[in-house]
């Protein structure tokens, strides 16, 4: 019987290791090691500048996922329903101000934060009087990312 489990768990483990790594051309991955690689250059920065570090939260992250999801869908950079997740983020974790940066198409989380402090606008958010974050970097059937980052108090 011991036997028969441990190899119906193996069987489970390679039927799941192969479907989870099967090709499909039209799936966007959402890389996790670059959005933890833009959290800390920008609380590098903020500590840098006398600010706190900011804080990831889970809802913050998935507006900001389905959001650079939604680049994708639209093949363009754009603010688009930034007001829905404004509402969201204000009614789920009670924000009271809140800041988005979007880029598209840098390869590495040292050139997006690099050009976002770059850019005044982008700079004021990643510099504000902001308390958590949710990031994403989603890459579309090409390999070209979409980030957003969200900023909230």
């Amino acid at each position: 019987m011991k036997t028969l489990i441990k190899y119906s768990s193996i069987l489970l483990l390679l039927v799941f290791f192969v479907s989870c790594s099967e090709d499909d051309s039209n799936e966007m991955i959402v890389e996790v090691s670059i959005t933890d690689a833009i959290l800390s250059l920008v609380n590098e920065h903020r500590e840098s500048k006398g600010l706190e570090k900011l804080v990831r939260n889970s809802t913050a992250d998935n507006l900001a996922i389905e959001h650079s999801k939604y680049m994708i869908s639209e093949n363009k950079i754009s603010h688009d329903n930034f007001k829905n997740r404004t509402d969201n983020l204000k009614q789920m974790e009670k924000a009271q101000g809140i800041g988005e940066n979007v880029a598209y198409g840098y390869y590495t989380a040292n050139e997006v934060v690099t050009a976002w402090l770059k850019s005044s606008i982008h700079k004021e958010n990643i510099e504000g009087n902001f308390t958590h974050t949710g990031i994403a970097a989603v890459k579309n059937a090409k390999g070209t990312y979409y980030f957003t980052q969200l900023f909230y108090r």
